[in-house]
């Protein structure tokens, strides 16, 4: 609403009843945020404003706002109110089905959600609520970071303090942190939202950059677009800067309520667990037959973790990054666990630099948030050739590795079909010496320190060379040593703990993450480390 130039504010001394009239009409002011017009072009750029969000987010009547009354205020002579700007941040607490979380956005209205004459932020109440109270912490995030303006109202241009980032940081490793990507987004508001658990970003409406179209164009001289820059495909599907796309903001908003449903209030607790009418003794008959008879061919590898998980229900994190990998959450006999498998539709499952860094990332974040892991393994190997070599595969696959050794979490392992090389030992990696490593076998399964056909070329050569009929010698030893490679004859040498009946994976899940409970309740009390993005 517009000031009314003609309204007498309250004044100290005056009734209490004319006081909460004057609280009322400020915060119908903030209310109003930039105002009809600039509301309207949010509208019609298919964007919800930030209290529509919240609204929408939030259980219904459960948001309580913090400083609804900041704003940069003018009075006049005689103590009446004549402007109004309110900080371009909306925050406060509300509930997500009945749980209590600290929530907070940029009001994009408002000069960008960056106004050059009032200051309101995260730091101020929601970071601090979320640390000391325990509550997972969600920002809804459209800003475009520090104006200009600032700096000329300042009178100079400061160097910046390095003291913005500290409580950020301290909430990755004590409450889970999701970010809502929701428009154009640049800068400090940037930084903040990478520095979450998990993102998520709308296709065609948001993008992410340190700066905007024209700073790149005046800097590098490249004329792009916002969506060219930092959008959803450059973003989910090449950097995997962020972790998700949704098709619209209310899709979004699932994709991170799904997040949290799987994770505990802080790093200090175990997630609780979730009743529902899935047997842990349930045998999926589909499971038999869903592996190829044929060791080339490819299956899908979503739906064998679907087949296994309570009620098939599987949150998928990074699925176009790192394609070859799958991360995501799911529950078994009730309890939370993170799910890592392959894909021997992307790269043949081999695991490539991305990969290596998304297992990695995956792995961190399931140790922090005292998840257990449940491994579905088909790895080929690490990924070959000169790409994979320019892309240091190896160098991101031994951190991979540094992480799974790292990890304190039980992680449970079936083998489903190839396990080859360090690649395959990096999901393998136990941490401790005389730690418990439960590996399962399928009957499909096939492992060595090297895929056979690689092996014999390489160990061979000379051999091979030599022959009157080089390629009918390969194939002669190729066959040979293929008869080694029956998973009944590592069974004999106890690489795994058993062979099973691939319909008896769920109940052999189920059982080790309900016995796992204890230790990860002792592992809670343990400190942690923040996540890195």
């Amino acid at each position: 609403m517009p000031i009314d130039k003609n309204r007498d504010s309250w004044k100290p001394g005056e009734s209490w009843d004319k006081a909460l009239d004057e609280l009322e009409y400020i915060r119908g002011l903030a209310r109003e945020m930039g105002g009809p017009e600039r509301i309207k072009r949010q509208h019609d750029g298919g964007r919800y404003t930030i209290r529509e969000r919240i609204d929408r987010f939030l259980d219904e009547d459960s948001f309580f706002e913090a400083g609804p009354l900041v704003g940069a205020a003018e009075y006049d002579a005689e103590g009446n109110l004549t402007e109004f700007l309110p900080g371009a941040y909306v925050m406060g607490m509300g509930k997500i089905d009945g749980r209590p979380i600290a929530i907070g956005g940029d009001d994009f209205t408002i000069s960008g959600g960056s106004p050059h004459n009032v200051h309101k932020g995260q730091g101020q109440f929601t970071q601090r609520l979320s640390l000391q109270y325990g509550i997972p912490y969600v920002q809804l995030i459209e800003g475009v970071g520090h104006s200009a303006k600032s700096d000329e109202a300042a009178g100079h241009m400061g160097l910046p303090m390095g003291t913005t980032w500290f409580r950020q940081i301290a909430l990755l490793n004590q409450v889970p942190v999701a970010a809502g990507i929701m428009g154009s987004v640049a800068g400090a508001p940037a930084a903040f939202g990478l520095l979450s658990h998990f993102t998520v970003m709308i296709k065609g409406q948001s993008q992410i950059f340190p700066s905007g179209p024209p700073v790149v164009k005046r800097a590098l001289g490249e004329s792009l677009d916002k969506e060219a820059l930092g959008g959803a495909a450059v973003h989910v599907h090449q950097s995997g800067q962020i972790d998700n796309e949704a098709e619209t903001e209310e899709e979004a908003f699932e994709q991170i309520k799904s997040f949290l449903s799987y994770l505990p209030n802080t790093t200090g607790e175990v997630a609780a667990q979730v009743e529902n009418d899935d047997p842990v003794d349930r045998r999926p008959e589909e499971l038999l037959h869903i592996m190829p008879q044929e060791r080339r061919h490819p299956y899908d590898p979503r739906k064998l973790i679907k087949l296994v998980v309570d009620n098939g229900d599987f949150f998928e994190m990074r699925r176009y990054y790192g394609g070859s990998l799958i991360t995501g959450f799911a529950r078994l006999g009730g309890y939370s666990v993170g799910i890592v498998g392959n894909d021997p539709m992307v790269l043949a499952g081999a695991m490539n630099g991305d990969a290596a860094d998304k297992y990695t990332h995956f792995v961190d974040l399931c140790d922090t948030f005292n998840l257990p892991m449940v491994i579905f393994l088909d790895m080929p190997g690490f990924m070959l050739g000169s790409a994979a070599e320019k892309q240091a595969t190896m160098r991101r696959g031994v951190r991979a590795l540094i992480a799974s050794y790292e990890a304190k979490v039980p992680k449970i392992e079936f083998n489903v079909r190839k396990s080859y090389g360090v690649a395959a030992d990096a999901p393998n990696s136990m941490g401790e010496p005389d730690g418990l490593n439960l590996r399962f076998g399928w009957p499909a399964g096939e492992w060595g320190g090297i895929p056979i056909e690689g092996g014999v070329a390489a160990a061979y050569r000379r051999e091979i060379e030599s022959a009157p009929d080089p390629e009918a010698h390969r194939q002669m030893i190729e066959e040979r040593l293929l008869r080694l490679r029956s998973p009944i004859r590592a069974a004999q040498k106890f690489d795994v703990v058993d062979l099973i009946d691939p319909r008896d994976t769920r109940k052999i899940a189920c059982t080790f993450i309900e016995l796992a409970q204890p230790l990860l309740h002792k592992l809670a009390r343990e400190p942690k480390r923040a996540v890195r993005p």
